[in-house]
């Protein structure tokens, strides 16, 4: 189970991440201040990279604020819950490894 817990966890928070801003992006078309809303709280550090470096695509683009926002988003969540799934698999084993009896292992 332990080995499966950094994509189970990975794929809960991607999935969560689409479910908050991919849904609701897909469904007004990319427009909306709920939706511009839902993406400055969740995607905040992708929103100031799109500011600095895509001005001009980020206020007129559709297409590239799905892209950058619900795609790339969604993998970024998606990446970070299997990185923490990975350092919280390896605390669960060196705890399981330190409670051990020494005729177990």
């Amino acid at each position: 189970m332990r080995s499966k817990l950094p994509l189970f966890i990975g794929v809960i928070l991607g999935s969560a991440h689409f479910a908050l801003v991919g849904i609701p992006f897909i469904q007004s078309s990319g427009g909306g201040e709920s939706v511009a809303y839902l993406i400055v709280f969740l995607d905040f550090p992708l929103y100031i990279a799109a500011e600095a470096l895509f001005q001009r695509l980020l206020l007129s683009s559709v297409p590239f604020n799905f892209f950058w926002f619900v795609v790339l988003g969604t993998v970024i969540y998606a990446l970070l819950g299997y990185l923490l799934g990975r350092i919280f698999a390896g605390n669960l084993d060196r705890t399981n490894s330190e409670t051990k009896d020494p005729g177990e292992r």
